[in-house]
């Protein structure tokens, strides 16, 4: 409210103006709730009313426009709240589904695995590289990966296993073979480098194995059935050392035998003979082994030919006795079985004179094998 003379505020509860002295009067053009109000004011400075507004005209008084203005000002508030609540539920959705995605990106547990590595932080790459085969288990990229981290931490046994799956994977892989050769020269498996050559053909790939691939032995003669004692030669091409058995065991085991006969090995009584040999080399590592099966079947000589064979003889005679070619003609007159230290036939023998049995036997020189003794009964009484 305004001093009509001057223009100054006026204070609540003041008749007369602090400016310019000029009593208090009713403006015309003021509000009702201005004039409601000055009203008011007068009543409280003259005394006339001594009794304190009662809370129901208080509470009256609350419900004015000015509570509305306050009540409009939580407005604002609410919203600000409501509208921070739904952009931190945006941000915490949208960061759980790109974790999602990202979960489930091979290409990024890639990303990161590769990442890690380079900082040298082996544990998290390994961590990220599983992570990438669960999502792509055919991969070849993280195993490769994965292998030669722990080829650096020297967990060769890991790498191994690593390796051996990417050849299954892809059977060219020339690293693979590289590392896993590297890892059984370091343990001295030369078994293992020989079983990973097994079907390799690929011309480079062979290359890694020269110093572990040794050639097999050769056996002489073919394997067969002989009617006759041979020798069997065992030799190699590269002048390593050849270990053999002949009753069809490992040569490569404790009952293998170092082959140095010069002649070959003679195979000298009927039966079978399974030859098995191999070449090893200086470290130790046997080439692939070579088997020959020989049967020998001894034929026996057959029996003497006594000219005359036996019987009366009225005048002086010589018996002739001829054999097979190969063989020695053993003889006793007395009946008695001969054998080789009986008397051995050179020339045509006299028949002595009474009643004699000539008992001939045939041996062939080679094989050892007899005729069985052929008998004849002379009689002579010059």
């Amino acid at each position: 409210m305004q001093c009509k003379r001057c223009g100054a505020e006026l204070k609540p509860g003041r008749m007369y103006c602090s400016s310019c002295g000029k009593e208090v009067q009713m403006v015309s053009g003021y509000s009702d709730l201005e004039d409601e109000y000055l009203r008011h004011i007068l009543t409280e400075s003259s005394g006339n009313s001594t009794t304190k507004a009662r809370p129901q005209e208080q509470v009256k008084e609350s419900t004015g426009p000015l509570h509305k203005k306050r009540k409009n000002n939580k407005i604002p508030i609410i919203v600000v709240s409501v509208l921070l609540t739904v952009l931190i539920m945006t941000a915490a959705g949208i960061k759980l589904y790109v974790n999602y995605q990202n979960e489930h990106s091979y290409e990024y547990q890639l990303d990161m695995a590769n990442e890690h590595m380079t900082a040298g932080k082996y544990a998290k790459a390994l961590e990220y590289y599983q992570n990438a085969l669960v999502l792509e288990p055919q991969d070849v990229k993280a195993r490769l990966a994965m292998a030669k981290i722990y080829m650096e931490q020297r967990e060769y046994d890991y790498a191994a296993v690593l390796y051996t799956e990417v050849l299954k994977l892809d059977q060219s892989n020339y690293e693979s073979y590289q590392n896993l050769i590297a890892i059984y020269e370091q343990k001295q498996d030369y078994a293992s480098i020989a079983a990973l050559s097994k079907g390799v053909t690929n011309a480079q790939l062979l290359t890694l194995f020269a110093d572990y691939i040794v050639e097999p032995p050769v056996i002489s003669p073919v394997a067969d059935t002989y009617d006759d004692f041979i020798n069997v030669g065992i030799y190699s091409l590269e002048e390593e050392k050849v270990y053999y058995t002949l009753d069809g065991s490992d040569p490569t085991g404790d009952n293998a035998v170092l082959y140095t006969e010069e002649d070959g090995i003679p195979l000298e009584k009927n039966g079978t003979y399974t030859v098995k040999a191999v070449c090893r080399n200086e470290k130790g590592i046997n080439s692939s082994v070579v088997e020959s099966v020989f049967v020998i079947k001894l034929s026996a000589p057959g029996y003497a030919k006594v000219v005359p064979d036996g019987g009366r003889i009225e005048q002086e005679t010589q018996v002739v006795i001829t054999a097979e070619p190969g063989c020695s003609i053993y003889y006793t007159w007395d009946g008695t079985q001969p054998d080789k230290n009986s008397a051995k036939y050179l020339s045509p023998l006299d028949i002595p004179s009474g009643n004699n049995i000539l008992s001939v036997l045939v041996v062939n020189n080679k094989t050892g094998l007899d005729s069985g003794v052929y008998r004849a009964n002379f009689i002579y009484y010059p």
